[in-house]
């Protein structure tokens, strides 16, 4: 029984993986391409000068990874699923840390703030503040 319910998870992620996908290269100007790699695939999300591994949760920025945290990738990853949408904290917060409000919003102002930072060290403001209401991507 165990052993249906993984395979039902893991399904389950890469049907929501492959609409995630759909969806950014139906609305964003951004090239989704699919890797062949021995018993897996991976998805690659590129952008001019960016390119987001999404199973390896690897950011790179021509070429060289940008280090980021966990909480830090599915931040910018949750943004790049939304282009062009205003999110607000509280939005992310849901969404990448998985709480109904119980914990402390200004973690996705740190994560936001860190990755703006290494960002910065590539010459990169992927991120846009709109003040007041939250974060967009505009990469």
């Amino acid at each position: 029984m165990n052993e249906m319910v993984n395979v039902l998870m893991i399904e389950a992620d890469k049907s929501l993986l492959q609409d995630v996908v759909k969806y950014l290269s139906d609305n964003v100007q951004c090239q989704v391409t699919k890797l062949s790699v021995p018993g897996e695939q991976r998805n690659i999300l590129t952008f001019p000068n960016l390119e987001i591994r999404i199973n390896e949760q690897i950011v790179y920025h021509n070429g060289i990874p940008v280090p980021l945290t966990h909480h830090e990738f599915f931040t910018l990853f949750y943004l790049v699923q939304h282009p062009s949408w205003v999110l607000s904290k509280e939005q992310i917060y849901e969404a990448v840390l998985g709480y109904d409000k119980t914990g402390d919003e200004s973690a996705i102002t740190e994560h936001i703030k860190n990755i703006r930072k290494k960002f910065a060290a590539v010459n990169m403001a992927p991120i846009q503040t709109v003040w007041g209401i939250g974060y967009r991507w505009n990469a």
